[in-house]
């Protein structure tokens, strides 16, 4: 199996503005010029770069932050268009591979989020594995592809049908 590497915890709202404003600057900026411009302290827009990064949206060279063809997409799509996007692109992630292969073989397609955090934590420390944790429901649930019910404390697979 691939690397599962952490991923940091960011908001989706702020990555869609965050790429809306990028597409606004022609599509390119300096890195620390986005910081001062949306307000975010630096760690924040680094966490927000990186995922952007991973799934293919965006690319840095040089301390320059460029969109890529599918971050402008993303810009350009509506809702539904959006976590099409997002879904393909988190279902290239390995932790996201690795957690739907884990989901798919459970019976129904449900597990604990004290046993996935568990599993996430025989790969990286605690505390990545719990930031890890949080960006997956966050990802996840926006692009419909895992769910969250808070009350059971469950993760699921929210679109059986197109995995």
């Amino acid at each position: 199996m691939e690397d599962v590497s952490p991923l940091p915890y960011i908001e989706v709202g702020k990555m869609i503005g965050m790429l809306v404003y990028l597409e606004d600057l022609d599509g390119k900026t300096d890195v620390y010029v986005l910081s001062s411009d949306l307000n975010l302290e630096m760690d924040e827009l680094v966490n927000l770069i990186k995922i952007s990064e991973l799934l293919g949206f965006v690319t840095v060279l040089e301390g320059d932050l460029y969109i890529t063809r599918t971050g402008k997409d993303l810009v350009y799509g509506d809702e539904n268009k959006r976590k099409i996007i997002f879904k393909k692109a988190l279902k290239k992630l390995p932790v996201f591979e690795k957690i739907i292969k884990i989901l798919l073989k459970s019976e129904d397609k449900t597990i604990q989020k004290s046993r996935l955090l568990s599993i996430l934590s025989e790969e990286m420390s605690e505390d990545e594995a719990s930031e890890t944790l949080k960006s997956l429901i966050e990802l996840g649930r926006y692009a419909e592809l895992i769910g969250y019910n808070p009350e059971d404390k469950d993760v699921y697979l929210d679109m059986l049908d197109e995995q």
